[in-house]
């Protein structure tokens, strides 16, 4: 199992995450000419995963709650832990079946239906169903008017959604009950805040501002590992406490 690590930026960078250019893998970052990786949405086994195989430098841009601490994530089972109870399983599985004898081959039989009438009361029911169909657009873009491309955008509560397209704009398709319908959609986009955007069934284009996430923080990444040696010491350390009857611990 990989060891723990810490993750910390000791040099801050000041740039604006809105202004750099996109990357394969976050932006650009045109004053140190680096490649600034998008850590934000990484879990603790992701980060634990891209350090084990990035030893060298790199640059990042991280949540708070991702630095400082230790990063272990949990490892899956994997199949090997079970291949003998599934060996004996399907060997038992086998044992079990029948001997298969000769048999014959039964002919299935054909059965006539009648002719089924058009359901004229489905064809209702999708005249209503388009009825109640309302087409939403609209265009989303940060404070100095940069049209985002591939905005998430949902309608909270529901299953219909969308997302922008290299220009900024959406087209969302979402059904209503009545008229005046109010309803409220999330966008989130990486590097920007979340956003709750209510509108109405009568609205028919929106044009929406994202404000880039200040919490987040960018600079080079200083990976902390423990030796191995200082691990055992500390295991062995806490176990010869856990078991000593006269070490009472601090509460």
């Amino acid at each position: 199992m990989p060891a723990k690590f810490k993750i910390q930026i000791s040099n801050p960078c000041q740039d604006k995450w809105g202004n750099m250019q996109p990357d394969t893998m976050g932006k650009f970052c045109n004053s140190c000419q680096k490649a600034v990786t998008d850590f934000t949405q990484f879990s603790d086994k992701d980060l634990q995963d891209w350090f084990n195989k990035k030893q060298g430098n790199s640059c990042g841009r991280f949540n708070p709650d991702q630095l400082d601490r230790l990063i272990q994530g949990k490892s899956n089972y994997t199949l090997n832990k079970f291949k003998p109870g599934l060996a004996a399983a399907s060997l038992l599985t086998f044992l079990s079946f029948p001997k298969l004898s000769k048999g014959e081959m039964i002919k299935p039989s054909t059965v006539q239906t009648e002719k089924k009438l058009t359901d004229f009361d489905n064809k209702i029911q999708d005249k209503e169903l388009s009825d109640s169909l309302r087409i939403l657009k609209g265009k989303i873009t940060d404070k100095d008017k940069q049209a985002l491309p591939a905005v998430s955008i949902r309608i909270l509560g529901e299953k219909y959604g969308c997302s922008t397209n290299a220009n900024g704009e959406f087209s969302l398709t979402y059904t209503v009950q009545k008229k005046n319908d109010s309803k409220k959609m999330e966008l989130s986009f990486i590097g920007y805040e979340t956003k709750n955007v209510k509108f109405k069934s009568t609205d028919a284009y929106l044009n929406i501002t994202l404000n880039e996430d200040t919490t987040a923080l960018m600079g080079d990444v200083v990976i902390i590992r423990t030796p191995f040696w200082k691990r055992m010491h500390y295991k062995m350390r806490n176990h010869l406490r856990d078991i000593n009857p006269f070490y009472k611990k601090l509460n």
